[in-house]
């Protein structure tokens, strides 16, 4: 049996596995991402010495646009790697090879590999967090388009008035964060940053917090309507922490039918399922140790190792 590190950097935290050539994830710890480049590279090296493996190579998960060769075009919340060639430097650092992918398209891979979407030839994959993230598989193969900016849902645009453009993307709106928790928070003038806790008090009777679920349930529900007509995959799968939530999953996929039923094109065609990511916080270390069999291994997509 062979060994990889997976490794999924998020704004907050680190999670670092070491992953068989099954997908098994055989050792998993989570950590306070380091902040500067050299310390979290280093964070990385401790993680891979201080356990008893031979690592083949490491698979890197990271938020931003993320070219093939590894060059982050944007970097989210990790600052340190804007305009950087990640794979290079840290290649170079671990002395060892290393593959390194956008967030949404390892969570989409993983799910591919072993999870929701293993038996799926066409699926959009969205992962809804601080910001929306996506990927889109098509024919049984991942699109990256243009320097890596394929299925970037988040960047989209949800109106057609001028301005700030940041505040007219889906990210304000269909995210937890960006989306849910600042329109929260800026209506009760309270820093909410914990999407259970607006759930919560709608059950409570809030009202307030009930006007933005409501709102954050059909700017989702839209996104994945222009997903369907611009892409139309034969399924939707959701991930993020929200899309553990059952009774939030459940008033999704409802505002979507509804919206698929009233809009009368719609009506008459066959509209893409939705469903939810299987493998959950450990899709990215797992999709991005996959990104590197599929690059280093030469498989393909549907087939074992």
């Amino acid at each position: 049996m062979k060994y990889y590190a997976g490794i999924d950097i998020g704004g907050t935290r680190i999670k670092m596995g070491i992953i068989n050539e099954l997908g098994e994830v055989i050792v998993n710890e989570n950590e306070e991402t380091k902040k500067e480049k050299l310390e979290l590279f280093t964070q990385i090296d401790h993680f891979i010495k201080r356990h008893p493996y031979q690592i083949e190579g490491v698979g890197l998960s990271t938020p931003g646009v993320i070219r093939s060769d590894g060059y982050a075009q944007t970097s989210g919340a990790i600052h340190c790697f804007l305009n950087c060639y990640v794979q290079q430097e840290l290649e170079a650092f671990l002395h060892l090879p290393v593959i390194v992918e956008n967030d949404a398209k390892s969570a989409a891979m993983a799910e591919k590999w072993i999870g929701a979407a293993k038996d799926e030839d066409s699926f959009a994959c969205l992962t809804l967090g601080t910001a929306v993230g996506g990927a889109i598989y098509m024919n049984g193969q991942l699109v990256r388009g243009l320097g890596g900016l394929a299925g970037e849902f988040g960047v989209a645009l949800s109106s057609l008035q001028p301005g700030d453009y940041n505040e007219h993307s889906f990210s304000y709106h269909a995210a937890t964060v960006a989306g849910l928790c600042r329109e929260y928070s800026y209506s009760v003038k309270e820093r909410v940053l914990d999407a259970r806790v607006i759930i919560e008090r709608s059950q409570q009777g809030d009202e307030v917090a009930k006007q933005c679920l409501s709102h954050f349930y059909h700017a989702v529900a839209v996104l994945f309507v222009n997903i369907a007509v611009m892409i139309a995959p034969e399924v939707i799968i959701v991930g993020g922490g929200i899309s553990e939530n059952q009774e939030v999953m459940k008033a999704i996929k409802e505002e979507y039918q509804n919206i698929c039923k009233d809009y009368h094109v719609l009506s008459l065609v066959e509209m893409p399922h939705i469903l939810t990511c299987q493998l959950k916080n450990d899709a990215g270390m797992i999709g991005a140790v996959y990104s590197f069999l599929r690059r280093y291994k030469k498989i393909n997509d549907g087939n074992s190792i």
